[in-house]
């Protein structure tokens, strides 16, 4: 037992008064219960009290109920919290309970050893979960620190990632797909992490073999990446973003179809990004420039035209790019050694 209230265990208790004596009586001392009968009141619970778990009584197919696991499950900030519902008996209660968002379904009254184990296996997969949370946000920080690398690419990952979206979006593409690609904005550069700053930070072209060492950073950032089920989606975004349709890009040379939609977006957000802002080693593009630029390219058999124009219209929904030639500064380099990296 624990024996300080401060280390208590918050849990959540969602239902009628006869639902919370109930399995309020049955939790024992070493939790701290919270208890509401609304979806407004859970709504502020979950906001002020933090719960490490939630009670929901689904029988009868409560509307509150349901309306307080969906609430739970849509939410950003809560929907990792495990979730035991007490549901009437049948299939069709049970599929109900678990598409609202139940992680577990009791009958009630729940069994004492039942509700007991059900308590800790749901506590165990929050503790996973939390270190799994743990581990990727160590992998988002080791990305701001490959940002960090270049005074030049300041913000440049915020950026692709929030053009990838806007391109995604009016490309059709679904919110799960648009969210891979906004992480994939933060993460496709990670590799960089193995590449040494000379290199990274060299105001002109590469040599042959500096371009070896460079071309390595996606197998790179793949490799950091790969541990992670929570990033597995982005693994093709943060290997292929160099490729080309005409199968002359790296590291695989992929060709046509075999080139994921995703990947290209992302690879043509990344692109915008590095020739419209201000780099040691080029200087910057107009927006208009820079899509004509990647229209070029994308008659050269390397991207589609299609999907450039798509680009064009999300820069400019999101005001990227400067639009007069007057404002870019010259670069340290000489001008015309342009790197998209």
């Amino acid at each position: 037992m624990l024996g300080s209230n401060d280390m208590q265990i918050s849990v959540l208790l969602a239902g009628d008064q006869g639902f919370r004596t109930t399995v309020g009586s049955a939790l024992g001392p070493e939790y701290s219960v919270v208890e509401v009968d609304s979806v407004h009141s859970a709504a502020d619970a979950l906001l002020a009290a933090k719960p490490a778990l939630a009670f929901v009584d689904l029988r009868g197919s409560s509307e509150t109920g349901l309306a307080i696991c969906r609430r739970i499950k849509g939410a950003a900030s809560t929907r990792l919290l495990p979730v035991i519902a007490c549901a009437d008996e049948g299939q069709l209660a049970l599929i109900a309970a678990l598409d609202a968002g139940a992680d577990h379904v009791l009958a009630f009254p729940p069994p004492l050893g039942e509700l007991q184990a059900r308590l800790r296996a749901a506590l165990r997969t929050r503790l996973a979960t939390e270190r799994l949370e743990d581990s990727s946000q160590v992998i988002f920080a080791l990305a701001n620190a490959v940002e960090a690398k270049d005074a030049y690419t300041e913000g440049h990952t915020e950026r692709v990632g929030a053009l990838a979206v806007e391109a995604g979006r009016l490309a059709g593409l679904d919110e799960e797909t648009r969210e891979a690609l906004r992480q994939g904005g933060v993460l496709h550069d990670i590799g960089k992490i193995g590449i040494p700053n000379e290199i990274i930070n060299k105001a002109g072209l590469l040599t042959a073999k500096e371009r070896i060492v460079m071309n390595k950073h996606p197998l790179i950032g793949e490799r950091i990446c790969e541990p992670l089920k929570s990033l597995k989606a982005l693994l093709p975004m943060i290997r292929w973003h160099h490729e080309r349709l005409d199968g002359t890009g790296y590291p695989d040379g992929l060709k046509g179809r075999a080139f994921p939609l995703p990947a290209q977006v992302l690879q043509l957000a990344d692109i915008y990004d590095a020739i419209t802002t201000d780099r040691p080693y080029h200087r910057a593009r107009t927006r208009a420039g820079a899509i004509e630029f990647l229209l070029g390219e994308a008659e050269k058999g390397w991207r589609d035209g299609e999907l450039v124009k798509l680009l064009g219209v999300a820069a400019l929904n999101l005001n990227l790019g400067r639009t007069r030639e007057e404002d870019i500064p010259a670069p340290p380099a000489p001008i015309g050694q342009r790197r998209t990296e």
